[in-house]
């Protein structure tokens, strides 16, 4: 229970995806219509992609082990690739692929009968309905964006914030609700135009558009989650705050190579080398104090955000650096 609870975007966009896929997988079948059925394959593969994220959001609580130090928090950005190949495979490429095959069988002219066209009408009505509940959906997903920048201290924007971010099962969320909102819009001028025409090949290239929207999201999809996967650093503007901690505790004169990884959503792996003022008369006491003072500093820095944080600070010598920036 309390996983729905932190997870409000994600169950938000699971409900409002099943509602709607039954409601078009059951128009889809009385109208016969391309736009309706891909909408209605868009909405399931959705859900099914929702209930994946879940899974992996479970799985990345898990405590570190033995065989996983760091943990479980990876586990969602393996859901989100699941999801992106949903989306590609299962939303998009198979959309495309009955649209295409539905546009080969229309012959020119043919007009809707009265059953088949009052089926459309209830295609568009139903469609209609499903924006009302996908920008709902998206509505909640962007409240959760403007959440998080407001626990970082950055609002640089929704395309700014989906290339910075490391919360990958929120960027799965606004992709998928904006692709929706913008599938269906598709959809239902496909609808409209096959109504006002008679002509169901408008329909037909509704579904076509929808299924390609599908494959390009999932494109955008997959290639920011990969980013993730191999590893992505903080932003820089982080960094600095980091180093301006570090430079700031007793007895350090200067902070070197700070380095960070994404370990998941809500954990974050930091490195640095810093270098003491007087390494020589420094006792090894005043050294642990000030690496300890450093770690709680970079802690407390991402504590209102609900960020695991896992630092690792090592004392160097001047000399090392000071060799790299003469050679």
């Amino acid at each position: 229970m309390e996983l729905l609870k932190k997870n409000k975007a994600i169950v938000a966009a699971m409900c409002a995806n099943f509602i709607v896929a039954l409601m078009k997988f059951i128009v889809s079948a009385i109208s016969g219509s391309a736009s309706m059925f891909s909408e209605a394959i868009h909405s399931a593969a959705d859900t099914m992609n929702q209930i994946v994220l879940l899974i992996g959001k479970k799985r990345a609580e898990k405590v570190p082990d033995q065989k996983h130090p760091f943990g479980y928090a990876r586990s969602t950005f393996f859901a989100s690739f699941i999801v992106a190949s949903f989306l590609f495979f299962i939303g998009g490429a198979f959309s495309l692929f009955e649209a295409i095959e539905k546009i080969g069988h229309i012959v020119q002219g043919s007009g809707l009968h009265g059953l088949e066209r009052n089926s459309m009408i209830i295609a568009a009505a139903i469609l209609f309905v499903s924006i009302g509940l996908e920008v709902f959906s998206l509505r909640t997903a962007i409240r959760e964006v403007r959440e998080e920048q407001r626990l970082t201290g950055v609002n640089t924007g929704l395309w700014r914030f989906y290339r910075d971010t490391n919360n990958a099962s929120l960027i799965v969320i606004v992709t998928e609700d904006l692709a929706a909102v913008i599938g269906l819009s598709l959809a239902l001028a496909g609808v409209l135009a096959t109504l006002a025409t008679g002509n169901p090949l408008f329909d037909a290239i509704g579904g076509a558009a929808v299924g390609a929207l599908l494959i390009v999201a999932a494109f955008v999809l997959g290639k920011e989650i990969a980013s993730l996967i191999i590893g992505e650093s903080l932003r820089s503007s982080k960094l600095k705050e980091i180093e301006k901690i570090a430079e700031s505790a007793p007895h350090v004169k200067k902070c070197h190579r700070i380095k960070s990884d994404a370990l998941g959503s809500d954990a974050i792996l930091i490195e640095m080398d810093i270098e003491f003022e007087d390494a020589q008369s420094l006792s090894t006491g005043e050294a642990i104090l000030s690496i300890e003072l450093i770690k709680r500093g970079i802690k407390n820095s991402f504590s209102e955000e609900g960020i695991y944080v896992s630092t690792c600070v090592e004392p160097v010598r001047a000399e090392k650096y000071e060799e790299l920036e003469t050679n």
